[in-house]
């Protein structure tokens, strides 16, 4: 008893402030379980019935809701870097330079290749058999199906979209592809 005695008067400190503390947090819960807590504080708002008028209770409230205040207004258009057109492509202009790619008996040279949006590229046939172009994803509706490319002839197709597009050919397998960006990069 001695021993327990002498620890809690050695501690007197740390005991003395754990007291205080619990009684603190008494209080804190004491104090915040007896007030009433309203709701919580909305922006103001102008809220409309069925009929066109306010809404005073109505059957619907808040169905209308339109909030007041800056974070409503609309982004003036200069916050728009790039326009788009009616068909959702980003106006980029056009590239004049035409990416050929060349097919042979060793497949598509080069195989992997960068473009920019809106530019043309040109499939060569250098074998002496029609080759067929097949594009590995649905990218572009003009190869939706193999298209034949006779031998010494050539295809040409706009990149009209963003992204890596893979293609293949159909008899040898020989696959190629193309980043197509809006900006030249590793070009």
């Amino acid at each position: 008893m001695k021993a327990i005695r002498e620890f809690i008067l050695r501690n007197k400190q740390i005991f003395i402030t754990g007291v205080v503390i619990g009684l603190i947090f008494l209080l804190i819960i004491s104090v915040s379980s007896s007030r009433k807590v309203s709701g919580p504080k909305l922006a103001p708002s102008k809220t409309t019935s069925e009929s066109g008028g306010i809404n005073q209770k109505g059957l619907n409230p808040g169905a209308d809701y339109q909030p007041k205040g800056f974070w409503n207004a609309p982004i003036p258009q200069e916050y728009y870097e790039n326009t788009q057109d009616e068909t959702g492509e980003k106006n980029v202009e056009e590239p004049k330079e035409i990416l050929e790619i060349s097919f042979d008996n060793n497949g598509f040279a080069p195989k992997t290749s960068y473009a920019l949006l809106n530019q043309t590229v040109r499939w060569i046939n250098k074998t002496d058999r029609s080759i067929y172009i097949q594009q590995l994803k649905q990218y572009f509706p003009e190869l939706e199906n193999p298209v034949e490319v006779y031998p010494g002839g050539s295809l040409e197709l706009k990149l009209i979209k963003t992204g890596v597009w893979g293609y293949k050919e159909v008899e040898s397998g020989e696959m190629g592809s193309i980043t197509i960006t809006e900006v030249g990069v590793g070009m």
